[in-house]
C-alpha cells in the first residue's frame, strides 16, 4: 500500500482526533489539580481547626498531661515545658497551655484527600504516575506534531502556523528570561 499525502493526512486527523480526546481527559485533571497548586492560600491540602479549652492554672507538664488525657479524647504525644507555658504535640496538631490562666489552644489539620491526591498527581509524587505523565507528554508532542500537517493551503503550518508556532516559543522564553 502507497501512502499519498492526502492518506497520511487522513490518518492524522483520526488519530489526532480519538488521542486528542484521551488527552482531554488526562488534561482535565492537570488543569484541576495546577488550579488547586496555583490556588493555594484558597484550596489548601489540609484544613486548620482551632480549639480553645480551659484547665486549672499552674499545671507543670506530667500535670498537664494526665488532666489531657483524662479530659480531651485527642492522644497527646509529648510536650515542651517552659516556665510560663506548655507546647504539646498532639496526633494531627500542636498547641500551648499557658500556666498562669489555664487558657490552652490547639489546632488540628485535617487533610482534604482530594485535593491532596489532586497536588500528588501534579507534583508527580504517586507511584506509577511519572509513567502516565510521560506517556501524556508524547500524547502532547504527537497532538501537537500532527496538527501541523492537518491544515494546507493560507492557514497551512508553512505560511500561518509557523509565525503563531515562533510566537508560542518566544512568549515561554520571555516569561523564563523576564520573571
Amino acid at each position: 500500500m502507497s501512502w499519498n499525502k492526502k492518506e497520511v493526512q487522513r490518518w492524522f486527523r483520526i488519530l489526532h482526533r480519538d488521542i486528542g480526546y484521551l488527552a482531554v481527559g488526562i488534561t482535565l485533571v492537570y488543569v484541576l489539580s495546577g488550579f488547586f497548586l496555583s490556588h493555594k492560600n484558597i484550596f489548601s491540602a489540609s484544613k486548620t481547626e482551632t480549639f480553645s479549652v480551659v484547665f486549672p492554672e499552674k499545671l507543670n507538664g506530667e500535670s498537664f498531661f494526665n488532666y489531657w488525657s483524662s479530659n480531651i479524647s485527642l492522644k497527646l504525644n509529648h510536650y515542651k515545658e517552659t516556665d510560663d507555658n506548655i507546647q504539646f504535640f498532639i496526633e494531627g496538631g500542636t498547641g500551648y497551655y499557658n500556666k498562669s490562666n489555664g487558657e490552652t489552644t490547639y489546632e488540628i489539620y485535617k487533610e482534604r484527600p482530594v485535593i491532596t491526591f489532586l497536588n500528588q498527581l501534579h507534583n508527580n509524587q504517586k507511584s506509577g504516575w511519572i509513567y502516565i505523565a510521560d506517556i501524556y507528554a508524547v500524547i502532547l508532542a504527537f497532538l501537537a506534531i500532527s496538527g501541523l500537517f492537518m491544515v494546507n493551503g493560507k492557514n497551512g503550518f508553512l505560511n500561518r502556523g509557523l509565525w503563531l508556532m515562533i510566537v508560542g516559543i518566544i512568549i515561554v522564553l520571555l516569561f523564563v528570561f523576564l520573571k
